[in-house]
């Protein structure tokens, strides 16, 4: 038995200006994204950033990865056509625009309310203090790699649309909520706001210095990442003396001495496979984290179990690979498309 996506019969559009930035653009086409997933007949009113999104790299058949994900399954027309008959059930936009009608309205800015920093996604997690967090403190900040923050800020921008629909339900009435892409990076960083309420010291680049870091094995990367009951597992695991001396017993001294414990647990990973490392990591219940590509999580066990990567034709025939929604709503999944189905 076929079921009913949760919102079949919504409709959604993502109505962007002409001077709307790149991250607000992800923000508002990604939240569309997820409720296309789900069901909902999504309408994108044509705008420059929709057309110029198609040519950023990395390009498959000579259109972006990036637009081909994040804009499959929605229809684009022009402005007067997307508002005939007012028949939207909610509008996402940047910028205050023309009457609503009987649709909410979801505004998203990416304004960071400080005059000297120009907004954009990098400048926003600066002023939020996500560069801040992982590399070399000797270098400058690097821009975290995809678009995080827009995406985020895309999720919250769906819990706004989720919540005005819920409300609507109950018979409340078209309201206008806003989210702030710069308010989602503060958000995310709440551990740094919260440790820098009771202490000078907030979390900061330690580069080779930092506790837990990224490092080389055989083939790869793999996060090194561990708790206090996990360290004598781990120097059993590495079979380096070095790491037998006593003052590495107390994590303050490990902490100290971090640059040269990662150096040792590298060498001795060198060696050795992601794939070897996770199934040791896994038989001695450590929570290292290897980095696999897509490609590879595709036949992952758990990913096949919970149906979290999806193959289907591109619009030009391709086979494709998309994550799911992580949603079951009665006992069913939503793939791309609203006819997609995926039994749980």
């Amino acid at each position: 038995m076929k079921v009913k996506a949760p919102l079949e019969g919504i409709r959604i559009v993502e109505w962007l200006s002409d001077e709307c930035s790149i991250a607000v653009g992800l923000a508002i086409s990604f939240a569309g994204r997820v409720a296309a997933d789900l069901g909902a007949t999504v309408v994108q009113v044509e705008a420059p950033l929709l057309r110029a999104r198609r040519a950023i790299d990395p390009l498959v058949d000579g259109e972006s990865a990036l637009s081909r994900f994040i804009d499959r399954d929605k229809q684009q027309a022009p402005a007067a056509r997307v508002m005939e008959g007012g028949s939207a059930d909610i509008i996402l936009r940047d910028i205050v625009g023309a009457d609503a009608g009987r649709a909410s309205v979801v505004l998203v800015s990416d304004r960071a309310q400080r005059p000297d920093v120009p907004d954009s996604e990098f400048t926003l997690l600066a002023v939020g203090g996500l560069l801040d967090l992982v590399g070399d403190p000797a270098a400058e900040p690097l821009r975290l790699g995809g678009h995080q923050l827009a995406y985020s800020a895309g999720l919250a921008v769906y819990a706004g649309i989720a919540g005005e629909l819920c409300r609507r339900q109950g018979g409340g009435a078209p309201d206008t909520l806003r989210v702030n892409i710069a308010d989602v990076a503060v958000w995310l960083n709440w551990k740094s706001v919260a440790m820098g309420s009771w202490s000078a010291r907030v979390p900061s680049r330690l580069g080779d210095g930092a506790e837990w870091r990224t490092i080389r094995c055989a083939d790869g990367w793999l996060a090194l990442v561990y708790l206090e009951a996990d360290w004598p597992k781990l120097k059993l695991l590495v079979g380096d003396h070095r790491l037998d001396e006593l003052r590495y017993e107390d994590r303050l001294e490990r902490r100290r001495d971090a640059t040269r414990i990662n150096a040792v647990v590298e060498h001795a990973f060198a060696t050795k496979t992601r794939a070897e490392l996770r199934d040791i990591a896994l038989a001695r219940r450590i929570p290292l984290g290897p980095v696999w590509t897509p490609a590879e999580l595709e036949h992952d066990p758990q990913y096949v179990a919970r149906h979290f990567l999806q193959r289907s034709a591109d619009r030009d025939g391709a086979s494709v690979l998309r994550p799911l929604p992580p949603v079951i709503w009665n006992g069913a999944r939503f793939g791309s498309g609203a006819a997609a189905e995926i039994r749980a």
